[in-house]
């Protein structure tokens, strides 16, 4: 098995929420039945407020359900949400990812910076994923502020039921969406059906086999046309990226059909000669350092749709510094962000 770009040590966590009647539950369900082989723990307001199959529930008990996939459901009717966690987090878990399904009324900016601020030492906030119905997010974005937060505060957006409205009212809710939050990433779903690779950081740069996938990430089976556009693109460089070049080609010049990316990152000189982890989740780039245990090298995957893998190769080149031996110029310093704690 290829080395790891990366390995994470915490558990990551993904927020499903959406507006009533969007389709979270029917999402969940399908996530929970094409797990990649994951285990995943889930958490609800209330068992009584979801819809969980029941072909996936093995057993049942006042504060969780076990789910026949090996995935484990709690609930908030009985538990806080740091203790809902801690269900999930205890020495020997065999928890490999935790799914929050937020009430279609919660407030995400509340959630967000919650989530953003407050989660423990072992696990940590991988994605804000909100989804929508199409046939009624227009009618629900004028009426209800939180409709629209919802859109504002999260990384990815999930056009639910686009099989009940027609493609021109697709583009329609595309525009409204980038006009509220002009760089989140946009996917598009059939009865809550997405390929859970763009929406889950699921150790994809440990190189974990995937089902049908061959070596560029591309999937070889095209009868499901869930996979048919996941590509994953994959950038190395031995000589040391500009900071500002690069930061500039993360805000400005990536493209939206690229949903995440990881990797190491070398900015030289310029970057104190520390090693840089790097990832992007939808709109959220982070950046973090720890030393070089190795000979310096960027390392970058990036994964989407459709990606146009010939025009970031050429923004990445462009973001190689020509002067590797002098420091930022105008005696700008470059501020360290936080040291890594993987």
């Amino acid at each position: 098995m290829p080395k790891p770009i990366i390995a994470f040590n915490k558990i990551p966590i993904t927020v499903l929420q959406g507006f009533l009647g969007s389709g979270k539950t029917t999402m969940l369900n399908y996530i929970l039945t094409h797990n990649e082989g994951m285990n995943i723990g889930v958490v609800v307001n209330d068992f009584g407020d979801i819809n969980i199959d029941s072909k996936l529930i093995k057993s049942q008990s006042d504060k969780q359900l076990e789910l026949t996939s090996g995935c484990i459901c709690c609930s908030l009717k009985t538990l806080d949400l740091q203790e809902a966690i801690d269900q999930f987090v205890f020495k020997g878990s065999n928890i490999d990812y935790i799914i929050i399904e937020a009430s279609g009324l919660a407030e995400p900016r509340d959630l967000a910076l919650t989530l953003r601020t407050t989660l423990g030492q072992k696990v940590r906030l991988d994605g804000i994923v909100t989804v929508i119905d199409a046939e009624n997010i227009e009618k629900n974005a004028a009426k209800h502020d939180i409709a629209r937060d919802q859109i504002l505060f999260c990384d990815f957006v999930v056009i639910n039921k686009i099989d009940l409205v027609k493609p021109d009212k697709v583009q329609d809710i595309r525009q409204m969406i980038t006009s509220f939050n002009p760089r989140v990433r946009v996917l598009e779903s059939t009865n809550g059906q997405i390929d859970i690779r763009l929406l889950l950081d699921q150790d994809l740069y440990k190189s974990r086999p995937l089902p049908g996938a061959d070596q560029t990430g591309k999937t070889n089976d095209h009868s499901n046309h869930l996979h048919e556009k996941y590509t994953s693109y994959s950038w190395t460089s031995p000589q040391p990226l500009h900071p500002m070049r690069f930061q500039d080609f993360v805000n400005r010049k990536l493209p939206t059909n690229v949903y995440r990316a990881k990797g190491i990152i070398d900015f030289g000189l310029k970057g104190h000669s520390r090693k840089y982890i790097f990832q992007l989740v939808g709109v959220r780039p982070e950046l973090v350092w720890e030393n070089w245990d190795q000979k310096p090298l960027t390392e970058i995957v990036f994964i989407g749709q459709d990606i146009d893998k010939n025009l970031i190769e050429k923004e990445l080149i462009a973001c190689i510094d020509d002067s590797p031996d002098k420091q930022l110029e105008g005696n700008i310093e470059l501020k360290l962000p936080q040291k890594a704690d993987l």
